[in-house]
């Protein structure tokens, strides 16, 4: 008796210590095992103290830089511009900071509403595609010195959005419609070919002269963003490639010529890791040899940084970042223009005194990889920020010195790195638009099409 008694009581005791692992700390437990953790390479548990700070100091930034009229949040600190691509990193940011409990549901609803009601009457440019730089404080298309102008577009930015809110779909389904009629206002005629190209323009001369802005990277991520929508991407997801080698690795990068395109060629971090916070490199709807390249790419980029630090103790960690004098912003590689480790302005020009360890790519390899490496990485980043404004653009390789520059793109991916750990995977489970949505309903309507070569719609336009 006394024995069948202890064998319950050790059941029992058992039983209790299991589900206390798997359901203690908000579900950190289940949510390692449901995602897999006895293989992935991720950190995936719940948010330590320390990284809970980290996350408050970087939603700090949105609530130092919301403008209140609009919703918008600056795209730099105290800077009223804002591209595209910023608007769907404010997305992924605000839904990172409720689910991180940075901020309650009241909030949320109150900061998602101004977003919504200024997407849905944002002003496009004459083609009815969103401009390239909007006032933060207007919502109207601007120039970088803050003057009213005419505007191109960059699929690229669109892609962000598009993406951002097809995640905020999903965090917050009640939103779901307003949400959709955000992409019904615009005029994809322009911005995708019948081969599933993506297309840009900008302005020049007073003329809207149209391109394939998009590179091999960013071309594939921005296409997996439109295909959640249901547009047919196909060319876009398999822009010309060849192979160079780095450190014994073989690397694919773009074939286009930037000398004749005008166009740089670049493979860094980013590009590369956004994919994988976002959908474990498997976007859906997406062929199995796209998204192989995807993880492929992935390693190839974090694998040669990590290379690079074990055998020339070059802490690297690359991506684009901004500055507070020309040129303003600036591209830092992998591979660049023909080039291992270039680091490129806006103008073309090769800076590689400016190359960085740039805080986003930290926190992005650092989340996606647990090891030695990206601990370093952590080790000489941790402490670049402000408290009370937000987290730096990161640490000069040859120097040293920080580049105190905070910019809303940078803080927004060090939440949306912070709710994957946290989360423990991908942010998003699936992302396609579902058939029983507005946007699907909308866009079946035979009797009154929106005519804006919207999925289904036939008048895609003509590859120039």
């Amino acid at each position: 008796m006394l024995k069948t008694v202890a064998r319950w009581l050790t059941v029992i005791i058992l039983v209790t210590l299991i589900a206390f692992a798997l359901f203690g700390q908000h579900g950190a437990g289940w949510r390692w095992l449901s995602n897999g953790g006895w293989h992935t390479s991720a950190r995936i548990s719940s948010l330590t103290p320390q990284e809970h700070e980290w996350a408050r100091i970087a939603w700090r930034y949105f609530a130092n830089n919301t403008q209140a009229q609009t919703g918008l949040v600056n795209g730099s600190d105290k800077q009223p511009r804002v591209t595209l691509w910023q608007m769907g990193d404010t997305l992924v940011a605000l839904v990172s900071a409720r689910e991180l409990g940075l901020i309650n549901e009241a909030e949320f609803d109150a900061r998602l509403t101004r977003l919504l009601g200024t997407l849905n009457r944002l002003t496009l440019t004459d083609a009815r595609v969103p401009g390239r730089l909007y006032s933060s404080q207007t919502a109207k298309p601007i120039d970088f010195s803050g003057k009213p102008v005419k505007s191109g577009w960059s699929a690229k930015d669109m892609a962000r959005l598009m993406l951002a809110l097809r995640l905020t779909a999903e965090y917050a389904p009640q939103y779901r419609e307003y949400l959709d009629k955000i992409v019904l206002r615009w005029n994809f005629c322009p911005v995708l070919d019948n081969e599933g190209e993506l297309w840009s323009a900008s302005l020049e001369n007073g003329q809207t002269v149209t391109r394939e802005e998009l590179r091999l990277g960013e071309s594939e991520y921005a296409a997996s963003a439109f295909r959640l929508w249901g547009f047919p991407v196909g060319k876009a997801l398999t822009p010309p490639s060849r192979n160079v080698i780095l450190y014994q690795r073989s690397l694919a990068v773009d074939t286009r010529d930037p000398r004749t395109t005008w166009q740089p060629s670049l493979l860094t971090t980013l590009p590369a890791m956004l994919p994988g916070l976002e959908f474990g490199w498997q976007p859906p709807g997406l062929p199995a040899e796209v998204t192989d390249a995807f993880r492929a790419r992935a390693e190839g980029v974090w694998l040669s940084q990590k290379s690079r630090w074990e055998r020339d103790n070059v802490l690297t960690a690359r991506a684009d970042f901004a500055l507070s004098q020309a040129p303003w912003h600036v591209e830092d590689t992998v591979w660049g223009n023909g080039y291992a480790w270039n680091t490129l302005g806006d103008d073309g020009r090769y800076y590689p005194r400016l190359a960085q360890v740039t805080t986003k790519a930290v926190f992005v390899l650092w989340t996606l990889w647990e090891n030695d490496y990206t601990d370093a990485l952590m080790a000489v980043t941790q402490h670049l920020n402000n408290p009370q404004q937000g987290w730096f653009e990161g640490r000069v390789e040859a120097t040293g010195d920080t580049n105190a520059m905070i910019t809303l793109s940078t803080n927004a991916i060090v939440l949306e790195s912070l709710l994957y750990k946290h989360k423990a995977g991908p942010l998003i489970k699936n992302g396609l638009i579902d058939e029983k949505s507005y946007f699907s309903r909308r866009v079946s309507d035979e009797f009154n099409p929106p005519g804006l070569c919207l999925p289904g719609e036939r008048s895609v336009r003509a590859k120039p």
